[in-house]
C-alpha cells in the first residue's frame, strides 16, 4: 500500500504501528492515502517530458492537525522517491527480468528533484541495450561502429537517447526498473544469465556424511553392519576440489573403505565446458560411459539458458506487419510474441519431452491469419541447429576387477546442422583397442530417427585380431492425434568380432592373466521399446518391452510389462502385469494391484498405500500410511504391515520408520518385526561447512549451495530449503543451488527477535558450477520502541511529523496521541521530532530504556516521555549532522 514512500525503514515502522498498536482505521486509511496519492502524481509528473521543477505536486495539511497552531511540512512527499546522490546496492531489472545486483552510483539531478541512477553506456550495453539501433532511429550522433557517440564510463540518460525508455527506482525494493522498447534489446534467450553475473563465490570447505546403523537378527542369528559415506570439498578461488569414499563394517567380514572419487574441477567459460583431473566418468553421448582416471573437458549444457537446453527446433517465417506469433504443441500455447515486418526466427523454445508437433499461427495487424506445421520429435543425440557438444577425456580405466587397467584416450563430437540434421561421432584409443563411431539424428515429420555405426579392433594376446562393428538405430515419436508416446525405441546389432571397450578391456585381462575367455558376454542384438498412451478421463497405460541375445551362449533374455493407472474420486490405482524370461530358460511371472487413498481432506493428510503382489507361487499383500508432520514438514513417517504367503505357509511382518530433517542434520530410525525375525536402524547424515564467516553445521548439501549471512537473525527460516534456519552466528547454508541460472532465497522473519530489523528478505545469486556462494541479508540491530512523548504542558505532536534519530536517520513520523514507533535505538538516547525547519517547529525527546530481559518473543517495549523544545544553535547543528 505505502510501496513508493521513502525511506524503506519508514515504511515497515509505519504499517507496523498500524497494526500493532491500534491507530484508529480511519486516520490510518486516510495518512496512507494521502502519502499513496503523493507518490503516484508525482511518479507521474517526474516521468513526464518536461523534467523540471514543474512536476511538484502540493497537499493542503490541514485536515492533518490536531489544533490550530500545528503545522505539518510534507513537502518531502511533493515527489514521490526523495533520494539523494550516493551509492546504493540494489537490483537492476530490464524488461521485468533480473540483470544484475550491483553497487550503482546515484548522481544529482536539477534543484529539488530526486538523484538520478548513473549508467555508462558499457554497462547499458551489457544489460543488452543496442544503442546502434537507437541511434539509427533518433539520428543521434554515433560512432564508428553505429553505437552512442559517448564516452564508454560517461553516465546516458537512457530516456533521451532511447525512444520509450524509462527508468524508475523502486526505494522500498531497493530496485531499478528500466524499460527499454525490445526493438532496441540485442536478441538473447529467455531465461538468459550474462557470464558477468556467474559468481566464483568464496574460498570454503565442506565434509558431508552419511551415517548408518542397521542390526537384524533372523532366526536367533545376528548381524550387524555400519556405514559412513563421506563427501568433502575444498573451494580456492575458481578451483573445486572433490572427494567421494564409503566405510562399510559387516559382522564377519573386513571393513572395506572404497574411494568412490577425487578430482578437481574448473569451468572454462569460453568453451562452456567443465575440466575434470581426477576421477570421474565420461559422457554416454556417443559411446558407453566408464569410469576413469586422467583429465576430461566436456561441454557443460548447464551454462545454456534453460530455454536452450536440450532439443527443440527453430521456427522460421515471415510476418507482413507486426504480427502475433503463437506456437501450440499438443493443443496448448507453449510460446507467443509480436515480431516486426519481414522474415523472424524462434529459437529458445523449451525443450518438452521427445516432442510433439508444433502448430505456428502468425496473426496479422489486420487479423488474416496463417498457419503451418514444425515436425518436434527428438532422440539423445538431437541437438539444436548451430549447438556443439564436445568431449575429450585421456586416462586410465577404472575397474577393480581388472589387474591390468589400460590407458586410453576418448573423444566425442556433437553437432546441430540444421533442424532436420544433427551429426555425431567420436573415437577411442587405448592398449590393444581401437573404436571410430559415425552417426546422425534425423527430425522428421515421422518422428524421430537417429543411426550410428561403431566399428572396433580388439588385439586380445595369444589370439588373431578381433574385428566388428555395431549398428544402434534409435527411435521416438510422439502422436498427436491419439496422444500417444513412444519414448525410447532402440535397436541393436553387434557382429561376432565386435567388442565394446569395458568388454574389450575385461577380454585382454583374462587373456593376460589366465583368465575364463567366455566369462565375457559378447552381445549379438538388442531390442527395446516403451510406449504411453495417455487415455484421458480414463487414465493412462503403457507398454515396455526389451530382449537381448548374444554371440558366446545361447538364449535370450527377454522382459516385458505392461500396466494401467487412473484415478478415482481421492484416490489413484494403478495394476502392472510382467513377465522375465532368462538366458538360461528360467521364467517368472508378475502381477501388482495399487491403490493410494488420503486419510482426510487436508493438504497435507496422510496417505494410505496398499500393495498386492503375486510372483508365481508366491503372494504378497502389503499396506502403510506415510505421511508428514510440523509447521514446515519438517517430520516425515511411515508405518506398514505385510503379509505374504510362499508354498500354503504364510508370515507377516509390521514396520515403523520416521525422518527429521533439523536445521543441522537429517536423523533417521527404523524398527520393524516378524515370525522369527526383527531389525532395527538409525542414520544421520548432515554436513560441516567452513567459509569466511566461521564453520556452520547443516542438512546435507550438493555441490553447489550458498551461505545465508543474517547478523542477529537467530531463528529466521530460509523458505526455499525445508527446516533451515538461521543459526545463533548469523548463519545458514542453503543446500542446494542451480549453477548458472537465478536462484532467489527468501527468509521468513518469523521467529526472529523484535530488535531485528531486515532491510531485506530476499536474495539472489548465480553461482557457477561446485561453488559456494554468500548471500548477505542487511539487518539492523537495535532494540525497538514504543515511545510515547507528548509536548511539555501536554500539547500532542504534530501528526505525521518526522523523526530522527542522533545521527539524523529517519526512523518514522509521529502518529496518533504523540506516539513514535523506533528501532535500532541505543539503550539510552536522543530522537528529534521536525514537523518544520526553525527552532519551535522542533524538539527533543530523550529516553532510557529498560534492561533487556533476554526473551526472543517479548512484546516492544512501551515508553513514556516528554518532548523538550530546542534552541536555534540546536537545531542548526543537527541540520548540518543530517546533511
Amino acid at each position: 500500500m505505502m510501496k513508493n514512500l521513502h525511506p524503506i525503514k519508514f515504511h515497515d515502522h509505519f504499517s507496523v504501528e498500524i497494526k500493532s498498536f491500534g491507530l484508529k482505521p480511519i486516520t490510518a486509511l486516510v495518512w496512507s492515502a494521502f502519502m499513496v496519492i503523493g507518490s503516484a502524481h508525482a511518479a507521474d509528473t517526474q516521468n513526464s517530458d518536461t523534467a523540471g521543477t514543474n512536476g511538484a505536486v502540493t497537499f493542503d495539511s490541514t485536515f492533518l492537525r490536531t489544533d490550530s497552531t500545528q503545522t505539518v511540512d510534507v513537502t518531502r512527499f511533493a515527489r514521490s522517491n526523495p533520494v539523494s546522490p550516493g551509492v546504493y546496492s540494489v537490483d537492476v531489472w530490464i524488461n521485468d527480468t533480473r540483470v544484475a545486483h550491483d553497487d550503482v552510483r546515484f548522481v544529482a539531478s536539477a534543484k529539488g528533484e530526486s538523484a538520478r541512477p548513473c549508467f555508462s553506456r558499457k554497462t547499458l550495453q551489457g544489460f543488452g541495450v543496442d544503442f546502434a539501433k537507437a541511434a539509427a532511429d533518433t539520428g543521434a550522433r554515433s560512432d564508428a561502429d553505429g553505437a552512442l557517440a559517448v564516452s564508454a564510463e560517461e553516465c546516458v540518460d537512457l530516456a533521451a537517447v532511447v525512444p520509450d525508455a524509462t527508468i524508475e527506482f523502486d526505494f522500498s525494493e531497493q530496485k531499478i526498473k528500466l524499460t527499454v522498447p525490445q526493438k532496441y534489446m540485442r536478441n538473447s534467450a529467455r531465461g538468459y544469465v550474462p557470464p558477468e553475473m556467474w559468481e566464483q563465490g568464496v574460498n570454503a570447505g565442506f565434509l558431508s556424511y552419511n551415517a548408518n546403523a542397521y542390526r537384524s537378527d533372523n532366526a536367533g542369528v545376528h548381524s550387524s553392519q555400519e556405514y559412513l559415506g563421506l563427501n568433502a570439498g575444498v573451494n580456492i578461488g575458481a578451483w573445486h576440489f572433490r572427494h567421494q569414499s564409503s566405510i562399510t563394517a559387516t559382522t564377519g567380514q573386513r571393513t572395506t573403505f572404497d574411494n568412490v572419487a577425487t578430482y578437481v574441477q574448473h569451468d572454462v567459460t569460453k568453451l562452456r565446458s567443465q575440466v575434470t583431473v581426477g576421477d570421474a566418468y565420461t559422457t554416454g553421448d556417443v559411446f558407453d560411459s566408464v569410469s576413469f582416471r586422467g583429465a576430461q573437458i566436456a561441454t557443460d549444457d548447464r551454462m545454456l539458458p534453460e530455454s536452450l537446453r536440450g532439443y527443440a527446433p527453430v521456427v522460421r517465417g515471415t510476418a507482413e506487419t507486426n504480427a502475433r506469433v503463437t506456437v501450440r504443441q499438443n493443443g496448448q500455447v507453449i510460446y507467443e510474441t509480436t515480431v516486426s515486418p519481414g522474415p523472424f526466427e524462434i529459437n529458445d523454445l523449451y525443450a518438452t519431452g521427445y516432442g510433439g508437433n508444433l502448430d505456428v499461427t502468425v496473426t496479422e495487424a489486420d487479423g488474416r491469419t496463417k498457419s503451418f506445421t514444425v515436425p518436434y520429435a527428438s532422440v539423445a543425440q538431437s541437438l539444436r541447429p548451430g549447438t556443439t557438444r564436445f568431449a575429450f577425456t585421456a586416462g586410465q580405466l577404472r575397474d577393480d576387477s581388472l589387474q591390468t587397467k589400460p590407458n586410453f584416450a576418448q573423444f566425442t563430437l556433437q553437432r546441430g546442422l540444421t533442424n532436420l540434421l544433427t551429426a555425431y561421432g567420436g573415437g577411442i584409443v587405448s592398449n590393444g583397442y581401437l573404436a571410430v563411431n559415425a552417426g546422425a539424428a534425423f527430425n522428421t515429420k515421422y518422428g524421430a530417427f537417429s543411426a550410428d555405426v561403431t566399428a572396433a579392433q580388439t588385439q586380445v594376446p595369444g589370439q588373431n585380431a578381433m574385428h566388428g562393428a555395431s549398428l544402434r538405430i534409435g527411435y521416438s515419436k510422439f502422436i498427436d492425434p491419439t496422444d500417444t508416446s513412444i519414448t525410447v525405441a532402440a535397436y541393436r546389432y553387434s557382429t561376432a568380432g565386435y567388442l565394446g571397450f569395458s568388454d574389450a578391456a575385461t577380454l585382454r585381462d583374462a587373456a593376460l592373466h589366465g583368465g575364463d575367455l567366455n566369462s565375457v558376454d559378447r552381445e549379438r542384438g538388442r531390442v527395446q521399446v516403451t510406449v504411453n498412451q495417455n487415455l484421458k478421463q480414463h487414465g493412462s497405460v503403457f507398454f515396455t518391452a526389451s530382449t537381448q541375445h548374444y554371440w558366446n551362449r545361447s538364449g535370450s533374455d527377454t522382459f516385458f510389462q505392461f500396466g494401467y493407472s487412473n484415478s478415482y474420486k481421492y484416490g489413484t490405482y494403478s495394476i502392472t502385469a510382467g513377465r522375465t524370461r532368462n538366458s538360461d530358460g528360467t521364467m517368472s511371472n508378475e502381477i501388482m494391484l495399487s491403490t493410494t487413498i488420503p486419510l482426510g481432506h487436508k493438504q497435507h493428510a496422510p496417505l494410505l498405500t496398499t500393495n498386492l503382489s503375486k510372483t508365481g507361487d508366491s503372494s504378497n499383500l502389503q499396506a502403510n500410511v506415510s505421511g508428514t508432520l510440523g509447521e514446515n514438514n519438517q517430520y516425515s513417517y511411515n508405518a506398514y504391515g505385510t503379509y505374504g504367503q510362499n508354498g500354503g505357509s504364510g508370515n507377516g511382518n509390521a514396520g515403523v520408520s520416521g525422518v527429521y530433517r533439523a536445521p543441522y542434520a537429517q536423523v533417521t530410525a527404523s524398527a520393524s518385526a516378524g515370525s522369527n525375525s526383527s531389525q532395527v536402524s538409525a542414520g544421520v547424515s548432515g554436513s560441516i561447512v567452513a567459509h569466511p564467516g566461521g564453520v556452520t553445521f547443516s542438512q546435507t548439501v550438493g555441490d553447489t549451495f550458498g551461505i545465508v549471512e543474517a547478523k542477529g537473525a537467530e531463528g529466521a527460516q530460509v523458505t526455499s530449503a525445508q527446516g533451515v534456519k538461521v543459526n545463533h552466528n548469523g548463519y545458514a547454508v542453503v543446500p542446494y543451488l542451480t549453477p548458472y541460472g537465478m536462484n532467489t532465497v527468501d527468509i521468513d522473519t518469523k521467529g526472529t527477535s523484535t530488535d531485528v530489523e531486515f532491510e531485506s528478505t530476499s536474495e539472489h545469486a548465480v553461482p557457477r558450477a561446485g561453488s559456494v556462494v554468500m548471500l548477505k541479508y542487511k539487518t539492523v540491530t537495535g532494540r525497538a520502541a514504543l515511545i510515547q512523548a507528548p509536548r511539555l504542558g501536554g500539547d500532542a505532536l504534530p501528526f505525521g511529523a518526522e523523526v530522527v534519530d542522533q545521527s539524523g536517520r529517519n526512523v518514522g513520523v509521529v502518529a496518533q496521541d504523540s506516539r513514535i514507533f523506533a528501532r535500532g535505538l541505543e539503550d539510552q538516547g536522543s530522537l528529534t521530532v521536525k514537523w518544520g525547519e526553525g527552532a519551535a517547529e522542533q524538539c527533543r525527546v530523550d529516553y532510557v530504556l529498560p534492561k533487556p530481559s533476554g526473551k526472543t518473543d517479548a512484546a516492544y517495549l512501551s515508553v513514556q516521555g516528554h518532548c523538550m523544545g530546542v534552541s536555534s544553535t540546536q537545531a542548526n547543528e543537527r541540520m548540518s549532522e543530517a546533511n
